[in-house]
């Protein structure tokens, strides 16, 4: 099995597609794929990988991905445990010829750094995506193709105001899409995700990749450009995160829930990667 790369089921009539899934929980793949796509989040919440990037996301994420962008996202236990629990998600995905097309055109200049900026991956803010996703959502149903052409152009015009989007993936980031070696990244991602919160021994996870651990770490920082314990403890801190935002635990039980079992080195770890300690985090949260 090579859940590798998705080809989109695109028709002579389109140049781009529209479609809304809605299922007991997300758990997409680790996959790629040529065309360009804008993902909305409407229910739902867990763990995202954009390239090398790690990060939590919830109901009303809105991201734009770059061609042959490796990507992944998995909502967390609680959906697979809870019959109250559900996703939902709406997706727009476009050809490459939409860049080549829109360079011809010196008025869509934004648009195309849009598409550039996109190949490490975009999410934008908050603010924005309350304000457009409600003309997000009416792409694909009109009843004309040339409005729905018009509606999508301007969702992506739209998009070049945001002052306030991320870029996910790090600079120079890149994985070619014909590397089959996805498939073992692919099965170490879905190993730490549903180990992070207890201990992953190197040889366990080294003998899943098949590999020797020598060649594991090796292999695991060439893909990441990060050491594993360092992308583990990023997983870890982002977890944390999403706890001390629910605070309904202690900081002490957060850290042993997120695979820290030893307090002072919890607090060191999440101040490294966030520059605040957990219980200033949270109350900078609350306070905004």
């Amino acid at each position: 099995m090579k859940p590798l790369f998705e080809k989109i089921p695109f028709n002579e009539r389109s140049s781009f597609l529209v479609r809304s899934f809605q299922a007991p929980f997300i758990d997409a793949p680790w996959h790629f794929h040529p065309e360009y796509e804008i993902v909305y989040i409407q229910k739902g919440y867990g763990k995202r990988f954009v390239g090398d990037n790690i990060a939590n996301f919830s109901e009303g994420d809105l991201l734009l991905l770059g061609s042959d962008l490796p990507h992944f996202w998995k909502c967390d236990k609680d959906f697979q445990n809870n019959i109250d629990l559900n996703a939902a998600w709406f997706v727009i995905q476009f050809q490459q010829i939409w860049l080549d097309t829109l360079k011809r055109s010196p008025e869509m200049t934004k648009i195309v750094d849009l598409l550039h900026k996109s190949q490490r991956g975009i999410c934008f803010s908050n603010d924005f995506t309350k304000q457009i996703s409600s003309k997000l959502l009416e792409v694909g149903t009109y009843p004309e193709a040339s409005q729905n052409l018009i509606a999508f152009l301007g969702i992506l015009e739209a998009m070049t105001h945001d002052k306030e989007i991320s870029l996910l993936a790090t600079d120079g980031y890149l994985i070619s899409p014909n590397d089959t070696e996805n498939e073992r990244m692919k099965r170490i991602l879905e190993y730490i995700l549903e180990n992070f919160q207890g201990e992953i021994k190197l040889d366990i996870i080294a003998n899943i990749a098949h590999l020797t651990p020598p060649a594991f770490c090796r292999y695991f920082k060439q893909r990441t450009r990060k050491s594993f314990v360092d992308y583990l403890n990023e997983i870890r801190i982002s977890h944390a995160r999403k706890l001390l935002i629910d605070n309904t635990l202690s900081v002490a039980q957060i850290g042993l829930e997120c695979g820290f079992h030893n307090l002072s080195h919890f607090h060191r770890q999440f101040k490294n990667l966030t520059g605040l300690s957990p219980m200033k985090y949270q109350k900078e949260y609350e306070s905004k």
